[in-house]
């Protein structure tokens, strides 16, 4: 049996996409531009800002303007990004689950830590987190394993024992480098004609609660 969870953060264990193209479209409004309709800009949460950008503007690193509208985004995206902030259907029984069955569980996001503490901290539910590592706590983001196996020592169990949850391509490479069970929640932020069988994830799961199938809970 599996000793331990550890869940990526947007589209995994929360739906931050109503905040982030909320501030991608009050961006927009900035260049007289008018909203994106919500279902085109969701695909893109998980990718952050840089995604973002490439959705609403179509930006990418290349641009001499990207990072000053990253910085722009950032700074709308401050004021909005823990508004009514949800978790996605069903992890909060998934997550009451492994607290009661006292299987250790965690968190392990790309997202700056400056997001990622006060989403996690303030959530009734999140907050009891084992732990949480994010984008900033290590020196390369997913898809290095860095991150995960920081999360693995931390939790003092070794990665063969530790499943990880997230729904980008990255979760799974960065799981499989690290040694853990790759997971895909094929119910996040997957783009149009993404096919999450192609990541190499040795699961996928299409709602939290068929997690729990694979720690015989």
């Amino acid at each position: 049996m599996m000793k331990a969870v550890l869940f990526d953060l947007d589209g995994t264990l929360i739906d931050s996409a109503p905040q982030l193209v909320r501030a991608l479209n009050q961006l927009r409004q900035q260049y007289d531009l008018p909203p994106i309709p919500f279902l085109v800009g969701r695909p893109y949460a998980s990718h952050g800002a840089a995604g973002l950008l490439k959705a609403g503007f179509n930006m990418d690193k290349n641009d001499p303007l990207f990072d000053a509208r990253v910085q722009e985004f950032l700074d709308i995206y401050k004021e909005v990004f823990n508004l009514n902030m949800q978790c996605m259907e069903g992890i909060e029984e998934l997550i009451n689950t492994l607290n009661f069955r006292k299987i250790s569980w965690g968190i392990m996001t790309n997202k700056a830590k400056k997001f990622a503490q006060p989403i996690v901290s303030s959530h009734p539910l999140l907050k009891s987190a084992a732990c949480l590592i994010a984008g900033d706590d290590v020196s390369m983001p997913k898809p290095s394993p860095e991150g995960l196996i920081k999360a693995s020592q931390m939790l003092l169990i070794e990665p063969s024992d530790i499943i990880y949850l997230g729904d980008d391509r990255r979760d799974v490479m960065a799981a499989n480098d690290a040694g853990m069970v790759s997971m895909a929640a094929r119910y996040g932020y997957l783009e149009v004609g993404d096919d999450a069988k192609s990541w190499g994830a040795q699961h996928i799961i299409d709602k939290p609660s068929e997690l729990l199938d694979y720690l015989n809970l």
